[in-house]
Formats: C-alpha cells, structure tokens, sequence
C-alpha cells in the first residue's frame, strides 16, 4: 500500500513551472559576471560557488520521474549554458581555482545532470556544432588527458564525458578534417594501434582521445566509443581506410586472454561498444563477417568475465542485432552479405541466441533481446517473420501447465515472460504481428497481465511482467484497426468468452489491473493503455469515455483510492463491470494480497461493491465471498483474513444478507483459531473473526427469526479463545465483540458465559500477577461491559469489575497496567450519559492518579511513560463526569497530574497532557503538535499557576515537579525553552512566593530522595537556578537554607551515579554563595574531595573548591589520580578553611 497520501506526480506537475523559472533565473548568477552599468551579462564567471550549482541541480533532478515536462525550456535552458562554457574555454587556461569549483566543471556536470534526466540524445541537439569549436573541445579533451597525472588538476568524469558527446557531435560537419586544423597532437601516439601516416593531424587527435577514454569506467566510454564510429564513417576517413585498423584493434582487444595483467572488464566493452556501432554502418560491411565469427566465440565461452556481465551481454545483442539487419539489407538487394547470410546460418543462430536471451538474470539483456527480435522481423518475410513470433507464443505454453484452462503461474520463469512478452510488445509496436496471430498474442498478453509470483519471503516477481504486457496492449490498441481487432472471435479466448468483441474484453481486463494491481505504476500503465484501447477504437468499449475519465491516470495511483472508490465507479457503469470487479478484487489482486491493508481495501472494495445497484441480488457478494471461504484451505490464513474481513464489512453495510449462510461461516472460525502460530496473527485473521461475530451478533438482534440459530456454543468457544489473547489487532475488536455478544445472550435469555463479571473478574485477577499479558482480552471485555452489567457504572457487578481494572494499576507488568489504564477507559467511554456511582469514580480516580505517577524505568527505559500517557488519556474521559462541587478535591488531584505531565521532558507524555490540559482544565494554550509544545510561550503559559496567589498548592507543587522533568535535564530546545520560561516566572513573583516555591522545590527533592527516585534533573535544575541568581533573593529572609543543603547531601549519599553526583557539585557551587551555610559547602567538598572514588568528581570537586576559595593549591595537582596521592594537600587545605572560618 502507499506510505503516503500524496500524489507525488501531481505535485510535481504543478511546481514544474516554478522549478523551470527558478532553473532560469539561477544560470545567470552561475554561468556571468553582472555588468553593473548597462545591467546586461558579459564575462563568464571562472568559478562557480558548490552551493549554486547544487542549487541549480535540484531543480532539475525532480523531473526524473516526468522527464518530459522539461521539454518546453530547454531552448532556453541549455543554449545559454552552451555559450558560456565556449567562452570559457577560449579565454580561461590558466590555474584552476581551489576553493570553488571552475566553470566547465559545473557546466559539464550541469549538463550531465541534464542528459541523465531527459536523454543525452535530445541535450546533445542543443549543443552548437560550427566546426570553428571543434579545436576548443578537443584541446580540452586533451587537457583533461594530460592532467589524469595530477591528482589536484584532474577533472571529474562528468567533463569527459560531455566533451566526449560534443566531439562527436562536431564530427558531423561536412568539411573535411584536414581542412579545419593542422595542429599536431601534444601527446604522444597511441601505443596499441598503428596510426595511419597519412592522417590528418585532426583526426590523429580525435583518434588518440577516443582510443585512451575508451577503456574508461565511466560514462564517458560510451561517448568514446560514439565518437570513433562517427569518425570511422566519415567519408574523408574511409578514403584513408581507418575503420580496419580500429576494428582489428577492436577484435584483437576482445581475444585477449581474460587472465592477462592489466586487462580489466572495461578494456573490453569499450571495443564492444565501438563494434556495436560499426555493425550499423553499410560502408563498413566488409569487417562483418570477422566481427561475427569473434563475437560467437566469446558467446560461446560460457565462463568468460563477457558472459557473467550483464553490459557485455547486452552490447553482444546488440552487434549481432546490427550485423543481421545489415545482412538482410544487404541480402534484399543482392549486396555483398548474401553469401555470408547463407554460408553461415547467422539469421537463425542469432535468433536463437536471442530467444535464450530473453530468459537472460539481466534486464538489459531482456531488454535488448526484445528490441532485436522485433527489428529482425520487421525486416523478415511475413511468412518467417510469422514462424519467429509462433516460436515466442509457444515458448509462453512450456511453463503453464497443460490439463487446466487456469492459469497457473508457479512453475512459470518470471524472467523468461518478461523477456517474452517484451518482444511481443515490440513487435506488436512495430505491426510485424500478422492479424492471424492477434487470437494467441491477446491470449499472452491477458495472461502476462496477471502474472504474479511471491518468492519464500513475500516478494513480488511479475511486476516487470505486466508492465510490459500494459506495453504490448497498449502497442496492439494502437497499431491495429479496428476492423482487425474485431475480425477476432472471442471464442478463440481463454477469457471474457462472454464479451461481444475482443476490444471489450481486453478493456474489463484493463479496468481491473488498473484499479486492484499492487504496483502503481501497473495501474497508471493499464490506465494509459485503457485510454488508448477507448480512444482508438471508438465506441467499442461500454461508456467509453465516461470509463476513461474513472480511471483515470491520476486517480488509480493511490491504490486504495484505486480499489475502492475507482472500482466502485466503474462498477456503476454496468453489470459486467461490476462482475468482473467482484471477481477481481476476490483473486490474488484484493482478497490473497500477502500485507494487511492491502486485505483491508479489498474488503472496503467489496463492501462497496456490494451496496451498488448492479448486483443482482443484495446478498450476491456475500454468496461469493462465501463460495470462496469454503474452497479455501485453513492453511491459507490471509486469504482467509480477506474473506471473513470482507464478509464483516458486508454484515455490518446490509441487514440483507442471508443469516443461515454467515452464521455456518462461523462454525468454521474455532477450528481456524485452535492454535495462535505466528502466521495467524501476522494476518490478522482472530481480529477479522471478532469483526465479523459481533457484526453477525449484531444483526441476529434485529431479526427474531435468526436468534434461534444462533450457535451459542460456538461462539462461546471462540470469543474464550480471542480473550486469552494480547495482540493489539485483537484487543482493539475484543470491545465491539463483548458487547454485541452480551446483549444478543440477554435478548436470547441465554446464560453469560465467559461474559459473566463473575468469571471474567477471576480470570482478570489471576492472569496480572503473571510476567506475560496473556488473557488481557478478559479485561478489555470487562472494561467495555462493566456499563452493560446494569444501566451505567451501578450496581455489585460494575463496582467489582472496577474495583478489579482499578487493581491493575499496581500489577506487576508494565503492560498489564497499560491495559488496565485503557479498560477503564472503556467502562468510562461506555457509560456515556448513564448514571455513575460515585463510589465507583472515586475507585477510578485513584486508579487513574496511581497510573499517572508510574516512573518505571527497566532496560527497555522509561516504559512508565506508556501508563502516563495512557492514563491521560483515561482522565480526560473522566475529568467531564467531575462536575459536582463536593467532588471537586478529586478533579483537582487529577489536575494536578495532568498539569505536572504537561511538563514532563518526554514529547508524546507531554503533548497528550496538553491537549487534556487544554480541553478541560481552561488551560487556553492549544496543543495541536509536537512543536506547539515545545516552545518558550508554551511553557510559560503551562508555569502561569507558579504566579498566581489564588491556586492551591498541589496544583504548584506539580507543575514544579513538572518543570524538574522539562528544565532538569533532557534535549538543548527544549532546556532552553522551559527553563526561559522557569527563570521569567520566579522573576515575576514576590519573595514571600518565591520563597514558598524553593521550600517546595526541597520538600519535592528530599520526597525523591527518600523514594529512590532520579534526583539528578531537580539538582541541575537547582544548579541553573543558582548560577541565574534567583534564589539568593532569599537571602534577607527566614528561607532554612540548611534544610535545603540537608536535602542535596542525601540526594546523593552513596550514589554511584556519577551525572548525579557532578550536578549536586553543580548546586554546592551556587550554595557557597550563601554565608549562613558557606562552611558547611566547603567541608562537605573538601570530604568529598578525600574520600570519593570517581576521578571526574575530584576533579569537578577540585574546581569548585577554588572558584569558592581560591586557594592555589589546588591548582599543581592532577586530582585524577588516588585520593591518597593528593591526602596531603586536602588535610592543609581542610585546615586552613577551618582556620580561616
């Protein structure tokens, strides 16, 4: 399924304007200089700022996806960059810059980025072509050869290879060579190949460059490779008969001998490259019979480094593409070739090598074999043209199996029907198919279309398959008349026997790849093949044009969108639309999709499907869905997922449908849940069960007539086996379940059962003194019936189940206290508007105030924060039943929990107490994200409790416990924020305040203490508050500073955290400042100083000493080291602090 609503497609055709403005309004800045006074670009820049230059290139590479948008700006885009790399090399030739890039470098990579997105071919047109700058590009070439010797003047690939393309392109002026420059090469000669004497000196040059990047590793190989073949062919060239020392250079490249030193795979596809091309050129004929013989021999080695590359293969198609198109050219009209074509059965043995080819591990070599077959008969005789695509057709037949019409895709070569049906659509694409054929080529194609294999871990393997079948209908729509296309019979196809022409067929086959294919871009290619099939052959297919603007190419690319509302859509336009679909979504696109949501649509498909007028009958969905439920083997579980999911869906839309069938489909449920393995969870099959009794309990209430065939029993049986379980998938059914069961038993007088407050309390009770939360469905069903016992949370039932989910608060696990959290949450959710005893909400209350202050913290970290987090949850449910005044002592101990969590340094703790805050305790401040809470107005409005005179005290005793979480220790945004926010807010109280806030701040410190909580983020924060002056305000009063000293020396008494131990030096810093407890700071370091074992405290210790006394002593020393190394030093400075004192 998509990860994300967007339609990426779409957003980037609409921000293509602006990206192509931004790209031209950029170049300017990168490729001028500003001409201040007439405002106009003159000089080129010689260096180009990295950040520019990416800047530009960021524009461009978002079109990689939809490269044609470009095409309307690159007149304007690519001429000026052009120009400007021709100034540069005629007026720049000195050192290269080093702290940015030079201009033909981000030029060239400009360009490069360019030709990658949009195609070298179409960039290439743009580039100027005088013959005068045929020098400059070459001279340039041969810089960049002499500097691959210097590490610093080297140039990236990117230069080589768009000066390599434009070389080329210059080659095409009709002057002769050595008309245009005489200037000799400054290097030396190629050593490997025996030049010519009498070569102009422009071509020897050409020659050197393209023979030395001829062996690159890069790109610019294939731009080599071009560029000799254009110079080859040239006629000045061929006159002085260069072509036969390069293609014997060539040759002689590919028969060295694979172990040789020095010789790399690259040193090899260079000459294929340049082979590739001469195979095209009818002037060069005459090397074409030594090229093939070369060519079968290293086919026919089949443990070569050739054989095992997936270029080298491709290239090796493509040479003997070319050598049998020029051959059968060159046959047709008496050339020189016939004899070689005949003596050497080169057609057949080249068409059977590219029959093998289209099996090939490599899709390059797919690819090219499928081109190459429909070249090659294109340019057969029809007769033969029909025997080759015969022989595709039949190759499809060998892997399906022989005795069934259906279709069976397990034993079937995915690699080998892609390479298959590419052909077919090249072929198809070219019209080389005959009309007679059309029958088996539609047959392929229907089928290619629904390929689909899944390796052992799920993978997809046909995806490439019915791409390229999407290619061959979109081919044959638009090749083929009309008139041919309805000369076939439907009868003649293994499909849609029942349309009246082949064009209707083919479209329902499109309409249900386009809306239930897994892959998207399946979807948008049968929707584009769709347009064209209606298009072309018009009003042949039903509502046409209406079908076309439903699925649309755009709408289908979402899948959900796709599977549901698209199809449903369609659908409406008529009744064979809408069979197919149902059947569609009921096969391995919809119902056997192997991931879960994809299951999900598919059932929300079919729902849908179901309520629309073109079902015949209102139950006719759910007759196939049950149809398929019991053709399907219990080991299938997610198809049995889909199925039972679908049928929920249905029940819960429609009252219609028949009870007698779905309550038989739930006799089968127990047997599909008699063992939990790992399997059926993963498909959620339990929870679609839940789903599909409580819908089916549901309705069973409204008709009278079902009740007495209802299987009690089983249903017993089956919901027992769903309460024993904890997966989330299932607890979040086990509610809707609980109660359609229970209520169904009470209408139908039936005893309890497992839903009985008695056996569900017990089994509660002795399942959350486990370690595992096995049987947290029981409480969650108790949970959501506790209301239902009797009307509202009342009565002996209610309060036992209360007083029992009250009790998981203090579990042992951490889970089972989430899961009591959310219970409670249930029974408070349940009982609406109903009566609550206030007994009852008192137990709740406490339940809630306990969970809101679990800290637990084990290896996994601060897992206490999933019971806050959910207990916030359960009080904002609760706070709005608190509105009695005498009750309000409880509403205000619930506030303040929520407004210490509000504080809280954990994000998601944090933002779900502000938004409770915010909703019912007239906290003003909204809390809409993450980062709306996060901030310096936020917090200050969270501290507002800390100003006021008129609130009670817990509600500011929590709140600064709050800002110890936030402002104590945690991320630096958030530090800074909460404790700006802390610092404004005792700035703007009174002392008599401020003091009542650090006599809190203490007793909340000394309560840490003494319940082994974490006191290290109240000690830095104490330290910030210290080192920010503010509590030293309380100098002139009656604060009991020794009380607070008290409090941190037992904060960190024989505490082996260190990060605790250096905040409390922290704090002592800032106490040395108070003269009242001077003495008792510097005796407590000094002890600390002789006694702790930690080198980072006595070190930490050793500086604080002397910031408070000064004493030089402390400065020779490492206080790293043994206390006893430095005893003497610390017993002086003892008694000279003593004496001083």
């Amino acid at each position: 399924m998509e990860g994300t609503e967007d339609d990426e497609d779409l957003k980037l055709i609409q921000a293509s304007v602006g990206l192509l403005s931004d790209l031209q309004g950029a170049l300017p800045k990168i490729l001028w200089r500003s001409n201040a006074a007439g405002g106009e670009y003159e000089p080129v820049h010689a260096q180009v700022r990295q950040r520019d230059l990416g800047y530009a290139i960021s524009q461009i590479e978002p079109f990689q996806g939809e490269p044609q948008l470009l095409d309307t700006r690159l007149k304007h885009i690519v001429p000026p960059i052009v120009a400007a790399h021709l100034a540069y090399l005629q007026t720049h030739d000195g050192p290269r810059p080093k702290q940015h890039l030079p201009l033909d470098q981000a030029v060239c990579t400009l360009l490069y980025t360019l030709c990658k997105v949009r195609g070298y071919k179409v960039i290439v047109g743009f580039f100027n072509n005088e013959a005068r700058y045929l020098e400059s590009i070459l001279a340039a070439l041969e810089r960049n050869v002499a500097s691959k010797q210097d590490s610093e003047r080297q140039s990236p690939w990117q230069v080589d290879y768009i000066l390599m393309l434009w070389l080329s392109h210059l080659l095409l002026t009709p002057f002769d060579l050595a008309t245009i420059s005489d200037k000799n090469s400054p290097n030396a000669s190629t050593p490997s190949l025996q030049l010519l004497a009498k070569l102009p000196p422009l071509a020897t040059r050409c020659l050197q460059v393209g023979m030395h990047f001829l062996s690159s590793s890069t790109k610019a190989q294939d731009a080599a490779a071009a560029m000799l073949v254009r110079l080859a062919i040239r006629p000045d060239m061929q006159k002085l008969q260069l072509g036969e020392p390069l293609v014997e250079h060539a040759l002689r490249s590919l028969r060295q001998d694979d172990q040789a030193t020095q010789v790399t795979i690259y040193h090899r596809l260079g000459p294929l490259h340049f082979l590739a091309g001469i195979a095209t050129s009818a002037d060069l004929s005459d090397f074409i019979p030594h090229m093939y013989k070369t060519c079968l021999q290293l086919v026919d080695v089949e443990d070569s480094a050739l054989a095992s590359n997936a270029v080298a293969k491709k290239l090796t198609v493509k040479i003997f593409r070319n050598i049998v198109l020029l051959s059968l050219r060159s046959a047709s009209t008496g050339g020189a070739l016939l004899s070689f074509l005949d003596s050497f059965s080169v057609l057949e043995d080249v068409i059977d090598y590219l029959l093998r080819s289209l099996g090939d591990r490599d899709t390059p070599v797919r690819y090219a074999a499928a081109k190459a077959m429909s070249l090659i008969i294109q340019e057969l005789d029809s007769g033969m043209g029909h025997e080759v695509i015969q022989a595709i057709l039949d190759m499809f037949k060998q892997d399906l199996p022989r005795h069934t019409d259906k279709l069976d895709f397990r034993a079937a070569d995915p690699l080998k029907w892609h390479g298959l049906t590419l052909a077919l659509a090249h072929t198809l694409f070219k019209r080389t198919a005959s009309p007679e054929q059309l029958p088996e080529i539609v047959n392929a194609l229907v089928a290619a279309l629904q390929f689909e294999q899944r390796t052992a871990t799920g993978s997809s393997l046909g995806t490439n398959v019915r791409d390229a079948a999407n290619f061959g209908i979109w081919s044959l729509s638009r090749r083929y008349t009309t008139d041919e296309l309805l000369a076939v019979s439907t009868k003649e196809l293994h499909f849609g026997i029942d349309q009246t022409s082949v064009i209707q067929a083919v479209a329902i086959q499109l309409i249900l790849s386009a809306c239930l294919d897994p892959a998207g871009n399946i979807r948008r290619g049968s929707s584009a093949a769709l347009q064209e099939l209606t298009g072309r052959h018009p009003n042949k297919v039903y509502e046409g044009i209406s079908l076309v603007q439903i699925v649309d190419y755009q709408a289908v690319g979402l899948r959900k969108r796709g599977m549901v509302h698209v199809a449903a859509r369609a659908a409406e336009m008529h009744g064979m639309y809408w069979t197919a679909l149902v059947g569609g979504v009921l096969g391995w696109r919809g119902i056997g999709s192997p991931d879960v949501l994809s299951r999900h649509a598919a059932a929300a498909s079919l729902t849908a499907l179901s309520r629309l007028t073109s079902a015949s009958t209102p139950d006719a969905v759910a007759k196939q869905i049950i149809i398929r439920y019991d053709d399907t083997i219990n080991g299938d579980v997610e198809t049995l997922h889909g199925l039972v999911l679908a049928l929920a869906g249905i029940v819960r839309a429609d009252s219609r449908v028949d009870n007698q069938q779905m309550w038989a489909t739930v006799e089968r449920l127990p047997t599909l849940l008699a063992s939990f393995s790992a399997r059926t969870i993963q498909s959620e099959l339990p929870a679609a069960a839940a789903q599909l009794t409580a819908a089916l309990c549901s309705l069973a209430r409204k008709s009278s007539s079902a009740q007495l065939s209802v299987p009690f029993e089983t249903l017993e049986t089956m919901t027992e086996r769903l309460l024993a379980r904890q997966e989330d998938a299932i607890l979040h059914q086990i509610p809707d379940l609980a109660r359609a069961l229970l209520a169904l038993e009470r209408q139908s007088e039936h005893a309890p059962g497992c839903m009985s407050a008695q056996m569900l309390c017990k089994k509660v009770a002795a399942d959350s003194v486990k370690s595992t939360l096995g049987g947290a469905g029981r409480a969650i069903a108790l949970g959501a019936l506790a209301p239902m016992y009797d009307r509202g949370l009342q009565g002996d039932k209610a309060s036992l189940a209360i007083d029992t989910l009250a009790a998981l608060a203090n579990a042992p696990s951490v889970d089972w206290r989430v899961v009591g959290s959310k219970a409670l949450q249930l029974a408070i959710e349940g009982a609406a508007e109903a009566h609550v005893d206030w007994s009852i909400m008192q137990t709740i209350t406490r339940a809630i105030h306990v969970s809101m202050n679990d800290y637990t913290v084990d290896e996994r970290g601060d897992v206490g924060s999933l019971v806050r987090t959910q207990a916030i949850v359960c009080a904002s449910d609760v706070l709005p039943f608190i509105t009695q005044t005498e009750h309000l002592d409880h509403r205000d101990l619930l506030h303040a929990d929520v407004a210490r969590l509000s504080m809280e340094k954990l994000d998601r703790v944090r933002l779900q107490a502000a938004q409770c805050r915010a909703l019912y305790l007239d906290f003003g401040v909204r809390a809409d994200d993450l980062t709306s809470v996060s901030k310096y107005g936020y917090f200050y409005n969270a501290l507002t409790p800390l100003r006021e005179h008129r609130r009670f005290s817990a509600l500011q005793t929590a709140v600064l416990e709050g800002a110890m979480s936030s402002a104590g220790t945690g991320a630096e945004p958030l530090l800074v924020a909460s404790r700006a926010a802390l610092c404004d807010s005792l700035t703007a109280v009174d002392d008599s305040t401020l003091q009542t806030h650090m006599s809190t701040f203490a007793e909340l410190l000394k309560d840490l203490g003494i319940n082994g909580g974490n006191t290290h983020p109240a000690l830095s924060l104490l330290a910030f508050l210290l080192d920010m002056q503010i509590p030293q305000r309380l100098l002139e009063s009656g604060y009991k500073w020794r009380n607070l000293l008290s409090n941190v020396q037992k904060s960190h008494h024989k505490s082996n955290d260190i990060p605790r131990i250096l905040a409390a030096v922290n704090v002592y810093r800032g106490l040395a400042e108070i003269p009242t407890i001077r003495d008792e700071v510097a005796k407590k370091l000094i002890s600390m100083l002789r006694t702790n074992p930690y080198p980072r405290v006595r070190v930490s210790v050793a500086e604080t000493l002397f910031f408070i006394t000064g004493d030089a002593s402390l400065k020779d020393r490492d206080w790293s080291e043994s206390p006893a190394q430095n005893a003497d030093v610390v017993v002086a400075l003892q008694e000279r602090v003593i004496t001083v004192r």
